[in-house]
C-alpha cells in the first residue's frame, strides 16, 4: 500500500508532500494515523523548519493528512 503524507506546518506555514510504501493491509487510515502518533518514540518534524509535528495527537492530526493509494 502506498501512503501519501500532506504536511501543513502551523509553525512555518510550509506545505510538503511525501509518499512511502508500507505494509498495513488490514489497517484503516485512522488506525495508521493513531499508530504513527502513539508508536513513534522520536519526533516527527516538518521537513522545512524542523518543528515537531507530533507533540500531541490533536496537533499531529491537524498538521499531517494521510491518504491511501492502491
Amino acid at each position: 500500500m502506498k501512503l501519501t503524507y500532506d504536511i501543513e506546518c502551523r509553525h512555518c506555514g510550509a506545505h510538503t508532500r511525501h509518499s512511502t510504501t508500507v505494509y498495513y493491509p488490514t489497517l484503516s487510515i485512522e488506525q495508521i494515523e493513531a499508530r504513527m502518533h502513539i508508536d513513534t518514540e522520536c519526533a516527527i518534524r516538518c521537513p522545512v523548519c524542523r518543528y515537531r509535528l507530533n507533540s500531541s495527537e490533536e496537533e499531529f492530526r491537524s498538521q499531517v493528512h494521510i491518504t491511501r493509494e492502491a
